[in-house]
């Protein structure tokens, strides 16, 4: 740095600490994601660390397990945390309230909208980022078995899902 930013007009020695807007790194925003990752710190680096992740991917994943039971289901746990793999297999307990199976892609975003407590584009945001990460894990057959086993207008959001 060759010259210490300033305040113009400002009065007395510069303050310890100011950065000039030309110092500033953007790539120190940017969460890179390693490709041993899994699904949970996949999914935090497209939604950040506010969000409650656990939460999210329970949401998101519990309306599904009906309609992927079986291989399809546990192509997707399986890159889960054993904790949240137990709380779907047990998805009423987990959630503390009856899950209802969807029967299109509508009644889908608002259950999950119900369960994350959040608005249906709030919602959408954590539907897409939990699939996109969840694609990113899995095999193309694997996905592939998962699309044709999701509800009528789901299948779609799942496979461009990025």
């Amino acid at each position: 740095m060759g010259d210490a930013y300033r305040v113009r007009g400002g009065a007395g020695p510069p303050l310890p600490g100011i950065v000039g807007p030309a110092d500033l790194d953007g790539r120190a925003d940017w969460v890179p994601v390693v490709r041993g990752a899994d699904l949970l710190e996949r999914i935090e680096a497209r939604l950040g660390s506010e969000v409650d992740v656990r939460k999210i991917v329970l949401g998101v994943l519990a309306p599904l397990c009906p309609a992927l039971d079986g291989s399809p289901l546990g192509a997707l746990l399986a890159h889960l945390p054993i904790s949240i793999a137990r709380e779907l297999a047990q998805r009423d307990v987990a959630l503390g309230s009856r899950i209802r199976a969807p029967l299109g892609a509508g009644d889908y975003l608002l259950e999950v909208s119900r369960l994350v407590l959040h608005p249906p584009p709030q919602a959408a945001t954590y539907v897409r980022a939990v699939f996109a990460a969840a694609r990113q894990m899995l095999t193309r057959a694997e996905s592939e078995a998962i699309a044709a086993h999701l509800p009528e207008g789901l299948a779609e959001p799942w496979r461009t899902a990025t």
